[in-house]
């Protein structure tokens, strides 16, 4: 299993490294946009007050831009689109790419158990996200809060990187269900994206309305970044991510060992 894994992470360390790559860049630039615009953040907020707060909540600004949590959650929604692409990208070509290239015929027939292979390309995708989570962690510490003289919230960058990982792991989760409920890759691919699209516009919506309702309906709303920094987890939001988890390895689990390959 432990050489499986790590099979799997050698594989899929190019990909890892050009999101990595992607969310450099996009920490540089913001820490550069930020050093041009500090003087001017609160022109710049009274300006967004202005603003529908559809527009607002699209481009994800929860509190005026010239507190240092508004400026951080602000960026640290555009990092996540990153991230949660990355997360559902992993889902969906987990095992579903085997298929596509038509590797699954001679995978399954190694002297492991397809079990162990589905599980063991599970573990370094969650490993992977786990990386990824920590660079964009730490990416945000030396280009957001750090310029900023650190959140008033203590821990904050802590746990909303943890909330981050959270929330990638759900999202990854069903989009290895949604791979296994396709019939092509193709398909896994359309749906996954779908998926993600679908989730965003229920946060728009819910964010817009405040209809906390709408919240469970989406894993962007179950770690949100200005909730958790405040209050930290939602022991509610938790315990349903946990059991989508469960529940989607499991039955993606099953369908991968159950198909006709």
């Amino acid at each position: 299993m432990k050489a499986l894994i790590q099979k799997e992470l050698r594989l899929t360390r190019r990909s890892l490294l050009i999101w990595l790559g992607f969310i450099l860049i996009l920490g540089g630039f913001t820490y550069f946009e930020y050093l041009s615009m500090k003087d001017s953040l609160a022109e710049l907020s009274e300006m967004m007050n202005a603003f529908p707060k559809i527009l607002m909540v699209t481009f994800g600004i929860g509190e005026r831009l010239d507190t240092t949590l508004g400026w951080y959650g602000c960026i640290y929604y555009w990092v996540t689109i990153l991230t949660y692409s990355y997360a559902v990208y992993l889902g969906v070509s987990c095992v579903g790419r085997e298929k596509a290239r038509g590797t699954s015929e001679y995978l399954f027939t190694k002297p492991v158990s397809r079990s162990q292979i589905v599980m063991a390309k599970t573990t370094a995708s969650v490993i992977n996200l786990l990386i990824l989570s920590l660079f964009s962690g730490l990416i945000d510490y030396f280009s957001f809060v750090l310029p900023l003289g650190g959140l008033e919230q203590k821990g904050a960058i802590v746990t909303t990187t943890i909330g981050m990982f959270l929330t990638e792991v759900v999202l990854f989760a069903l989009a290895l269900l949604v791979s296994s409920l396709a019939r092509t890759y193709k398909g896994a691919v359309r749906l996954g994206a779908g998926l993600l699209l679908g989730f965003y516009g229920i946060y728009i919506v819910a964010g817009y309305l405040e209809i906390l309702s709408l919240y469970y309906l989406t894993p962007m709303k179950y770690f949100d970044v200005y909730a958790v920094a405040r209050e930290g987890f939602s022991i509610a939001f938790l315990l349903l991510a946990a059991v989508i988890v469960m529940i989607s390895v499991a039955v993606a689990r099953r369908r991968w060992i159950d198909v006709e390959m």
